[in-house]
C-alpha cells in the first residue's frame, strides 16, 4: 500500500506493510475489496470502485482504481471524494424537494380548478334556483284564487241549470260540455298543480341549500338538510335506467343538532361520496355483465382462481338483482357520539374495493376510473376539507363484491 494513501487511513505506512486485509478494513468491506482486486486479475482490467469506511467519528468516502501490474499484484489509487458525495447529497435533496414542490403545486392546481369548478356549480344552481323561484311562487300563489274562481263560477252554472226557464236547450249544452266530468276533474286538477308547484318549490329550496357560498366563519347548520339537498341534485342518476334500476336511497337519520362548518365545503363531500357510490354501482352492473359473458366459456376450464372468484361474484350479483334479493342501494346513517361529534357514514352495495385500492382512495390524482370520466382530486379535496378544514376524520371501508362505505366524524362545535 502506498504511503500516500496513510493519512487518508490515519494509519503509518510502516504499520500497514504486511498486513492482511481483514486486519485493516472492516470485515464486509475486506471481502467486498478483495473480490474487486481478483476480478482486476482475472480480467487483467482496471477496477473502479465507490466506497465508505467509518474513520473516526465520520463516514469518509472513496472513489478507487485497482489496476494489474503483474500476474499477482496490483496497485490501487484512491481519493477522498467526500465532498463530492455531500454535494450530490444535497442536489438530490434538492431535486426531491423540487419533485415534492411540483407535486403540491400540481395538487394546489387542481383543487383551485376543482374549487372554482364548484363555485360556478354552485352560482348557476343559485342564479337557476332564483329565476324558477319567481314564476313558480306567482303560478302557486295563484292557484288558490283560481281554485276558489272555479267553485264559484259551478256553483253559478249549478244554479243558473235549476233557474233556466229553457231547460233543454242548457241541459243539451252541459253534456255537450261534459259539466259533470269537468265538475269532478277540476279540482283534480288543481289540486295535482298545487302539488307540482310545491315540489318545484322543494327543488328549488333544495338547490339553493346546496349552492350557498361559504361564509368566513363557521355557520351552524343542518346536517340532514345538506345531504336531502344534495340527493336532490343527484336525482337524475338514481332514477331507472336501461341496464340498471332505480337506485333505493335507505336513510337512516338520528337525531342531530346544528352542526358549526361550512355547508357547501360539506355539500362537495357528500356530492363526491355519492357521486362516488353511484359510479360503483353503475359499473358494479356493466362489470357483472362483460365478465360473466367473457369468462363464462373458461370456467370450466384452465381459467386462474381469480377469474373464478370473479364468475363467481358475478354471477351471485346478477342473481341476487335478478331476483329481487338485492337491488342498488345507497345507505345513509346519521348519529350523535356523546355530546361532541356527529358521524355520517355513507354505504353502497356497489363492486367494493381491494385492499390496495382502499391504500390510494384519498391520494392526489388516484382514480379508477376511465380518463376522462375522474380527475382523481374528488376523494383527495374531500379527505381535506373533513380533516384540516373541520378537524375530522374521514375514514374508507371496504369489500370486493359486497360495497363501499365511507364514515365521516366532525365535531359539532369549533
Amino acid at each position: 500500500m502506498a504511503p500516500s494513501s496513510a493519512p487518508l487511513l490515519y494509519q503509518p505506512p510502516t504499520e500497514l506493510v504486511g498486513k492482511k486485509i481483514h486486519d485493516v478494513f472492516p470485515p464486509d468491506f475486506a471481502d467486498y475489496f478483495l473480490n474487486s482486486i481478483q476480478q482486476a486479475l482475472l480480467t487483467k482490467k482496471t477496477v473502479k470502485l465507490e466506497y465508505s469506511l467509518p474513520i473516526g467519528d465520520q463516514e469518509v468516502w472513496f472513489e478507487a482504481s485497482l489496476a494489474t501490474m503483474s500476474e499477482n499484484t496490483v496497485v490501487c489509487v484512491a481519493r477522498d471524494i467526500s465532498e463530492r458525495k455531500h454535494m450530490e447529497d444535497q442536489l438530490r435533496q434538492q431535486t426531491e424537494n423540487l419533485a415534492q414542490t411540483l407535486q403540491e403545486l400540481k395538487q394546489t392546481q387542481a383543487q383551485i380548478i376543482q374549487a372554482e369548478k364548484m363555485s360556478s356549480l354552485g352560482q348557476l344552481v343559485a342564479g337557476v334556483a332564483h329565476e324558477i323561484n319567481n314564476p313558480v311562487n306567482f303560478i302557486h300563489g295563484n292557484l288558490s284564487h283560481l281554485e276558489e274562481y272555479t267553485q264559484d263560477l259551478l256553483r253559478i252554472i249549478r244554479h243558473q241549470q235549476q233557474q233556466s226557464g229553457n231547460e233543454s236547450e242548457f241541459q243539451a249544452l252541459c253534456q255537450e260540455i261534459d259539466l259533470d266530468y269537468i265538475e269532478e276533474d277540476a279540482p283534480r286538477i288543481l289540486s295535482s298543480m298545487k302539488v307540482g308547484t310545491q315540489r318545484i318549490r322543494q327543488i328549488v329550496l333544495s338547490l339553493r341549500t346546496f349552492s350557498r357560498m361559504d361564509e368566513a366563519e363557521f355557520k351552524p347548520v343542518d346536517i340532514h338538510e345538506s345531504i336531502d339537498s344534495t340527493l336532490m341534485v343527484l336525482q337524475h342518476r338514481l332514477q331507472e335506467k336501461t341496464k340498471l334500476p332505480a337506485i333505493q336511497v335507505i336513510k337512516n337519520y338520528g337525531t342531530l343538532p346544528l352542526v358549526e362548518c361550512y355547508g357547501g365545503q360539506l355539500n362537495q363531500v357528500f356530492m363526491n361520496i355519492l357521486g362516488n357510490a353511484i359510479d360503483a354501482l353503475e359499473e358494479g352492473r356493466r362489470q357483472d355483465s362483460v365478465a360473466v359473458a367473457s369468462l363464462r366459456a373458461s370456467a370450466e376450464g384452465d381459467s386462474t382462481p381469480d377469474e373464478r372468484e370473479t364468475i363467481e361474484n358475478g354471477q351471485l350479483r346478477m342473481h341476487n338483482l335478478a331476483s329481487g334479493l338485492s337491488t342498488p342501494m345507497i345507505t345513509i346513517r346519521t348519529s350523535a357520539i356523546d355530546s361532541g361529534w356527529v358521524k355520517i357514514a355513507i354505504a353502497d352495495n356497489g363492486i367494493g374495493m381491494s385492499e390496495q385500492i382502499q391504500k390510494q382512495v384519498f391520494n392526489p390524482f388516484f382514480t379508477t376510473k376511465p380518463v376522462g370520466k375522474g380527475t382523481g382530486m374528488g376523494m383527495s379535496i374531500s379527505y381535506q376539507i373533513v380533516t384540516e378544514t373541520h378537524a375530522g376524520k374521514l375514514e374508507c371501508q371496504s369489500t370486493p363484491a359486497e360495497g363501499t362505505e365511507f364514515i365521516i366524524t366532525i365535531p359539532i362545535q369549533h
